[in-house]
């Protein structure tokens, strides 16, 4: 039977999300990877410009029902990392095998975002108008107003509570997470399975070998 991974990749990255899900890709070969990106990309310069969470929940749904049409009968699970496990609840997977997080965000605050990107010199921050973000790789993420109303009012953790009364969720929680903010997962189901390494946000060096360790724990019945 055939095994297929998609990837939900997190805010204001490529559909490799810098390198994270091509090293778990790489891995686990016997797996089929989908992976692709949420954002309006230009390829000349990789600059991007983010799609509201609405757009990306569908993206997301066509991607997963596109591959069930595709493969009949093959077992599907979902990587999803930072903002991008937001996206996957919102896209209310039905019949996915399994589902693992990786560094998702506790809570969505546009505060919290504001404060990371004013402190990189280039970025310009309009919350009624476009933003634009200076990225650490030197890249720019266009942001237009619509993405930032779109954040208003989610609470994560009510959100991966739900998803887990129907699909087996994982999260691997980075304990010393530079970027997310909030890390209070107290609010999580019993249903969910924790897992914590003590890394930052994008699990670097022997970290991400752990963390590519517990995926294979993880799904390695289905390979």
């Amino acid at each position: 039977m055939s095994h297929i991974i998609i990837y939900s990749h997190g805010f204001g990255v490529r559909k490799d999300d810098r390198g994270l899900f091509t090293d778990i890709a790489a891995a686990l070969p016997d797996s089929r990877h989908v992976m692709f990106d949420y954002n309006q990309v230009d390829e000349a310069t990789n600059n991007l410009t983010v799609v509201p969470l609405g757009g990306q929940a569908k993206k997301l749904r066509h991607v997963i029902e596109k591959a069930k049409a595709d493969n009949p009968g093959a077992i599907i699970d979902l990587i999803c990392h930072s903002q991008g496990c937001v996206v996957a609840c919102l896209a209310k997977p039905a019949n996915v095998h399994k589902i693992i997080f990786t560094g998702p965000p506790a809570e969505l605050s546009i505060d919290d975002m504001v404060r990371i990107f004013t402190a990189r010199p280039g970025s310009e921050i309009n919350l009624h108008g476009i933003s634009r973000l200076q990225r650490a790789d030197f890249s720019v993420t266009t942001v237009p107003p619509e993405y930032w109303n779109s954040i208003k009012n989610i609470d994560p953790i009510a959100l991966y509570n739900e998803l887990a009364k129907t699909t087996p969720l994982v999260v691997i929680n980075a304990t010393e997470d530079e970027i997310i903010g909030s890390r209070d997962f107290g609010g999580l189901s019993s249903n969910i399975k924790i897992i914590e390494i003590k890394t930052g946000h994008n699990f670097e060096g022997q970290a991400r070998e752990q963390l590519i360790e517990s995926i294979q724990q993880e799904l390695g019945n289905e390979r």
